[in-house]
């Protein structure tokens, strides 16, 4: 009887070892080269922090898109970053905030009491740019090189005093972090003053005046502490968002004690709250301004935004400044605008196509141990896209992540088990 002709294809023939052989490791290759090329393109688009064919950097400085040095390369024109080539390393600084810098000097006897006069002798007045220190687009913040105002006894009656004016136009990408900086007052019997304005509108075309003060006491010195600023040495206050004007001065209180000759320097300055932490030693001599005068400065914070427009409504499409398929819209909390963050359980730079990359949670927790509450696990942990799952240990049952996992295997199959 002749075979049926559906039998070949019902029952196909198996090829004979060899050509299984060659085909599976043809396939294994295949997948091999396949998974490489997809890391390598995952690798490469973490690595990329700019538009291709932009630099990256001005000198030691990373400059991430939407930031950029030259046409082409930044958002729009509010994300533009100067870059001196001339400097070594070439220096960067940051577009629309502008600082106004006068200094002089006053007679006075040092227990005087009272504001300065002002510049009013003036060696030097002029306006600059803000030096950039580094650029944050995970949490949308910027910080720069922040003036010190100051005023310091050089013998019993010359002091030396200069005292700034920041401009920050909110038609820019920029606006003063209300939240990370803080007025500081370092000195004995000396009161730091801010005034400016506070933007009312949305393109910082009206504001309203605005004072902000704190007063650091302490007519003996060596009362002063280490650390936070209380009022000692050392006083700070908060401020308010939406200053887009700022002038800092200080104010000396009188003074009867022989301290001034070994203290003769005041100073007040709007600062990154992260960064200052107050010394007993800046009240002595002339240190801490020689240290400032050597940095440029003091870290101030700004916080950045695209500023042409708000977070779409919910299931509209993402605004342009959002690439990353997997970023999110997040609108501005200091003046208008929207800023781009990477959706949970990825990192990266949400405004470059495929910038935002998987997190893998269960390595770090393994090589950042400090993360493991970030990253909470008491089970066995497996990372999978834009997240990780953690499930009890075989014979437990619960909630690993809490870790809230119980032992459920029979005690009588517990006793055969382990007691063979």
């Amino acid at each position: 009887m002749s075979p049926s002709p559906y039998t070949r294809q019902f029952f196909p023939m198996l090829p004979s070892p060899p050509l299984l052989l060659g085909a599976t490791v043809a396939l294994l290759m295949i997948s091999a080269m396949a998974a490489a090329a997809t890391a390598t393109k995952k690798d490469e688009a973490a690595q990329a922090i700019a538009l291709p064919g932009c630099p990256d950097k001005c000198g030691n400085i990373s400059i991430p898109y939407p930031f950029g040095t030259r046409d082409g390369c930044y958002f729009d024109p509010g994300f533009y970053i100067s870059c001196n080539l001339s400097d070594t390393p070439p220096s960067a600084a940051v577009s629309g905030v502008i600082m106004k810098n006068g200094t002089g000097y006053y007679l006075a006897n040092n227990n005087q009491a009272g504001e300065p006069p002002g510049v009013s002798n003036n060696d030097s007045h002029g306006y600059w740019i803000l030096g950039l220190i580094d650029l944050d687009v995970a949490h949308g913040v910027a910080r720069v090189d922040g003036p010190v105002s100051y005023d310091c006894g050089v013998n019993d009656t010359y002091h030396s005093i200069g005292v700034s004016t920041v401009s920050v136009s909110l038609s820019t990408a920029f606006a003063l972090s209300s939240t990370r900086n803080a007025l500081v007052g370092v000195g004995t019997n000396v009161e730091a003053l801010l005034s400016g304005t506070i933007s009312t509108d949305d393109i910082g075309g009206g504001g309203a005046n605005y004072s902000a003060a704190c007063a650091a006491m302490a007519d003996t010195p060596p009362a002063a502490r280490n650390g936070s600023c209380l009022g000692v040495g050392c006083c700070s206050a908060e401020l308010s968002p939406g200053i887009d004007v700022f002038s800092v001065s200080m104010r000396r209180r009188s003074s009867s004690s022989g301290w001034k000759k070994t203290t003769p320097c005041t100073y007040a300055m709007v600062v990154d709250k992260a960064w200052y932490n107050f010394s007993a030693q800046d009240l002595y001599g002339h240190a801490f301004f020689e240290r400032m005068m050597v940095t440029d400065g003091v870290p101030l914070v700004l916080d950045f935004a695209i500023r042409n427009e708000s977070c779409p409504a919910e299931g509209r499409p993402p605004p342009l400044g959002c690439r990353s398929s997997n970023s999110v819209c997040v609108n501005a909390s200091q003046g208008p605008g929207y800023l781009c963050r990477c959706s949970d359980g990825y990192e990266g730079n949400p405004y470059l196509p495929d910038g935002c990359q998987d997190i893998d949670e269960c390595m770090l927790r393994d090589v950042h141990p400090d993360l493991r509450n970030t990253y909470p696990c008491f089970g066995i942990c497996r990372n999978n896209i834009g997240g990780y799952d953690c499930q009890c240990e075989l014979g437990t049952k619960g909630d690993a992540k809490n870790g809230t996992c119980k032992i459920v295997f029979p005690l009588i199959a517990m006793v055969a088990t382990f007691g063979k």
